[in-house]
């Protein structure tokens, strides 16, 4: 059963996929939906032309034979059939719950890049190995025997800046990877530790009004900027929030209370800052109507002019 697999944008660079032929390309492509999820396949020319290529005027078996000289598959016998398999396959794909179908030896293993921890080999099987892609080529990664070459040994920002400073072919200071035929699923190791949590800062709890509270010097020379007398405003801001009961009566911040309190009170005020003696500026128009509303709420309020 053909499966999803992915392509990584390396791919079209990687000096062995571009020295292939066209269809070469093409087919190696299907080759990853054809294979299992450790990247074996069954070689059958016919059947997987018909499979991959099935409108195109193409001999698989010429395809196969070249992408085998190239280093990029290799063919093997288990188990009385033969088997392909695909370089690298599982060092960038990376299937999440991984089913294998097809017997898997361990010359294999290291060519399909087979994680050492993996579990995924239960048809296991020794069988003959042919082809020409057993003794390696210099332009394709051949790994060491104790050596995996998975993405798990480095993170993948490492990666990344491997590839940013030493070009797409290269993996490392020092250590040259001519091809890869990537296709890698970009993401987090998965051991790696997860991000901590940004740290929120603990509100601060509110409190009453204590019953001895005065504006500072600050506080009040805060209210005289405003307009508002700060003696006569305290003992209404105090006794207003003394006798609110309840979290209504609790303030975190009582300077930015008394604050904005003075604002509200400047804005029933008129704006108007307080003077200390007579001025000698002229009335205006607006002094005058004042003047008369005082008077007139006074008299019809029966005070005292």
């Amino acid at each position: 059963m053909a499966r999803i697999r992915s392509v990584h944008p390396g791919l079209w660079t990687d000096e062995t996929f571009v020295g292939l032929p066209a269809m070469a390309r093409l087919f190696l492509i299907g080759l990853w939906n054809e294979a299992d999820d450790n990247g074996v396949f069954q070689w059958k020319p016919l059947t997987l032309k018909m499979r991959i290529l099935p409108g195109d005027n193409a001999d698989a078996s010429e395809l196969l034979a070249i992408m085998e000289e190239a280093g990029v598959v290799m063919r093997y016998e288990a188990e009385g059939a033969s088997y392909g398999a695909v370089r690298n396959f599982r060092r960038f794909q990376r299937p999440e719950r991984p089913k294998p179908v097809h017997p898997i030896t361990d010359e294999v293993e290291q060519f399909v890049a087979l994680p050492s921890n993996s579990h995924t080999c239960s048809k296991k099987k020794h069988g003959a190995v042919g082809g020409q892609a057993t003794n390696g080529r210099n332009s394709v990664n051949h790994p060491e025997p104790n050596e995996q070459p998975s993405l798990d040994d480095n993170s993948v920002s490492e990666h990344r800046q491997n590839i940013e400073s030493h070009g797409p072919m290269e993996e490392g200071i020092g250590k040259v990877i001519h091809s890869s035929l990537r296709s890698e699923c970009e993401r987090a190791p998965a051991d790696a530790p997860p991000a901590p949590a940004p740290k929120s800062e603990t509100p601060k709890r509110g409190t009453r009004l204590p019953a001895d509270w005065q504006p500072s010097p600050e506080l009040a020379d805060f209210a005289r900027q405003n307009g508002v007398d700060p003696v006569a405003t305290a003992e209404i801001f105090r006794d207003h929030w003394r006798g609110v009961s309840g979290d209504k009566g609790c303030k975190a911040d009582w300077d930015a209370t008394w604050r904005n309190w003075v604002r509200r009170e400047q804005g029933f005020s008129g704006n108007r800052p307080i003077r200390s003696g007579p001025s000698n500026r002229p009335k205006t128009a607006a002094d005058r109507a004042d003047e008369h509303a005082a008077y007139m709420l006074e008299k019809y309020a029966g005070g005292v002019r």
